[in-house]
């Protein structure tokens, strides 16, 4: 890999967490930008480096506030009118709002005690991933969720190696993109199951999101 582009990677890393908690950002396009460069620096560390761990942390504190983003800008924004209308928006906000401000107040007091090295020791290892056939990989959340972790970190070497293979990025991005749609969908249901809806709406919403999810697991199989 390039350790000057990894280098790179930690000072903004440093810059933007200082910006992060000194301005109290809180907002989902601030919690998304945290996590997208949380996640290639920890793809990028080498498991024996101290601060690998502490980056892993801010990515497992984040998950839910992301999740709960996601579930408002993203979910339920992509179910058909007939079914949006029938939800009580305001009871399923206030319900997840509450939860949301308690683990960012988590996220901050955790930042904030956050001590980013100057330098770190980066993986060396050129990890060259070996596609898995459709066949061992089924539509199961845990299992297409692990793959897509381990996608993003070869994706994120693939991307700070000296020579960049853009038709493999290319796709790389795109297995990545599909597979975290079917675990927003996962995670969408999950979090709607949670407040109260009619059994009744949240069947026939399920259904839909099974089927939505179906069609984006044989695009999956498509390119993989």
């Amino acid at each position: 890999m390039n350790n000057h582009n990894c280098l790179k990677k930690l000072k903004e890393y440093k810059k933007y967490v200082k910006c992060f908690v000194n301005s109290r950002k809180s907002r989902p396009k601030n919690i998304h930008t945290l996590r997208v460069l949380s996640r290639e620096l920890y793809s990028l560390l080498s498991d024996a480096d101290p601060f690998y761990e502490r980056v892993k942390k801010v990515i497992k504190i984040s998950n839910k506030i992301r999740d709960t983003d996601v579930f408002f800008e993203i979910f339920l924004p992509s179910l058909p009118k007939k079914y949006r209308n029938k939800l009580e928006m305001e009871s399923i906000k206030k319900y997840t709002m509450k939860s949301r401000k308690k683990k960012i107040e988590k996220l901050h007091k955790y930042l904030k005690s956050l001590v980013i090295p100057k330098s770190v020791l980066f993986a060396s290892e050129n990890h060259e991933l070996i596609f898995i056939s459709s066949e061992e990989l089924r539509l199961d959340k845990t299992q297409l969720h692990k793959y897509r972790i381990y996608i993003k970190k070869v994706l994120a070497k693939e991307k700070n190696s000296f020579s960049i293979n853009e038709t493999k990025i290319k796709i790389l991005t795109k297995i990545k993109d599909i597979l975290g749609m079917i675990h927003d969908n996962y995670n969408g249901m999950e979090r709607l199951g949670m407040c109260s809806v009619n059994p009744v709406l949240l069947s026939e919403i399920e259904k839909f999101i099974q089927e939505e999810n179906v069609k984006l697991y044989n695009q999956f199989k498509s390119l993989n």
